[in-house]
């Protein structure tokens, strides 16, 4: 029997303990990829607050399905997204404790329903985004009815259900939280998004959410990544949340009055309040509606007649094609104050007014109070004579 030389195993036993793969702190992802048709490739990135770090990635075959990243001696919970792309792309997130082997299986024919092991905190991130997916799955279908709806009556109500989701929606992330403080999964449950430009938690009561999730962060881990990017990002939550424009379109004015505050064509927001003192002629039109655009004609008439006498018109567009909208104004040419939200989901504005059917309008005196609905032609006319 041949004798392993002392000085080799020395040796051996010092590579060992340089190298971090014979650590039994390292923390592992691997798993089994089932149906794969011909080649995908898996990667795995490092989910920072602010920014990601792809680690790695490996190619995956029919005959070699299985793999194994090895991410580190973690110090703190740690996300890492899987981003797998075949004929589409799909990403998973996990969340794994220090020293955690994770095991997976992720079966391509969905995605969704993986398999996790190993990871407590990981299964919670799957059961925040499989609830997340389930509302932009009916968001999605809501958005369809929406878009194809052809009274404004219709599209009020589809708008209501669309509302009542994100309210749902709400509840249960919020829930989550509070039942989760501890734990980095708040986090996610704090940023994530329905649709592309909507957060979860948009709104100004929200921001008690995150400092409550930050306060935690601090106090386990203060010198974290996320534990500094939320401080950092708590200063600025109430620009975030007063991004969203639905926020300004429902704040109240000081009168009874809901205000609306939208943007104009070159991107300026104009309140209607900002037009007290004059007598306002609130009107609701579409470029794609004739009578709207008969109905502006007579406007312009009215308006330069009696705008240097205080008169103003406030005039809400419905459309959602900003095109259509400009080549209307630009074709006038309209001389007031027109603003739109260009959504496709409809007009939030127009809901707030109860507003059923078009050309529409509110006729609102010095007083800023509503003084006639509806009011057209020599109708309106007569009244403006009375108010101003």
């Amino acid at each position: 029997m041949v004798k392993k030389s002392p000085i080799i195993s020395v040796i051996a036993l010092i590579a060992c303990f340089l190298a971090s793969s014979c650590s039994t702190n390292q923390s592992t992802i691997s798993g089994t990829i089932d149906n794969i048709d011909s080649l995908v490739h898996l990667t795995v990135l490092h989910q920072g607050f602010a920014k990601n770090e792809e680690l790695k990635t490996v190619k995956l075959t029919p005959k070699k399905s299985t793999f194994k990243f090895k991410v580190g001696e973690l110090t703190e919970p740690t996300f890492f997204q899987l981003r797998i792309s075949e004929k589409r792309t799909s990403y998973l997130m996990l969340l794994l404790d220090p020293s955690e082997k994770v095991e997976l299986n992720i079966d391509l024919k969905n995605v969704s329903d993986y398999v996790v092991s190993g990871s407590p905190e990981s299964g919670r991130v799957k059961q925040l985004a499989n609830r997340l997916s389930k509302t932009a799955t009916s968001l999605d279908s809501l958005t369809r009815l929406i878009n194809s709806s052809s009274t404004v009556n219709e599209k009020r109500m589809l708008n209501q259900r669309y509302e009542s989701i994100i309210d749902k929606q709400r509840d249960y992330s919020a829930q989550f939280i509070w039942d989760s403080l501890m734990s980095r999964a708040s986090v996610m449950a704090l940023y994530q998004k329905v649709g592309s430009d909507r957060f979860v938690f948009d709104r100004a009561e929200d921001i008690q959410l995150f400092k409550a999730v930050a306060t935690s962060l601090i106090a386990q881990y203060p010198e974290s990544d996320y534990a500094k990017g939320m401080a950092r990002d708590i200063k600025n939550q109430e620009k975030i949340i007063k991004s969203y424009e639905l926020q300004e379109i429902v704040k109240n004015a000081e009168s009874t009055l809901p205000e609306i505050a939208l943007p104009n064509p070159v991107g300026d927001t104009i309140k209607l309040s900002s037009l007290k003192g004059k007598v306002i002629l609130l009107d609701f039109w579409a470029s794609f509606n004739q009578d709207n655009l008969l109905e502006n004609r007579a406007l312009i008439e009215l308006y330069r007649k009696y705008n240097r006498q205080g008169f103003e018109i406030y005039q809400v567009s419905v459309d959602s094609n900003r095109e259509a909208w400009m080549a209307a104004i630009e074709s006038g040419p309209l001389p007031w104050v027109n603003v739109s939200e260009l959504n496709p989901n409809g007009s939030f504005a127009a809901t707030l007014y109860n507003v059923s059917s078009l050309p529409a309008n509110y006729l609102i005196n010095r007083n800023y109070d509503i003084v006639a609905k509806n009011i057209f032609g020599k109708d309106l006319e007569k009244k403006l004579k009375e108010l101003l």
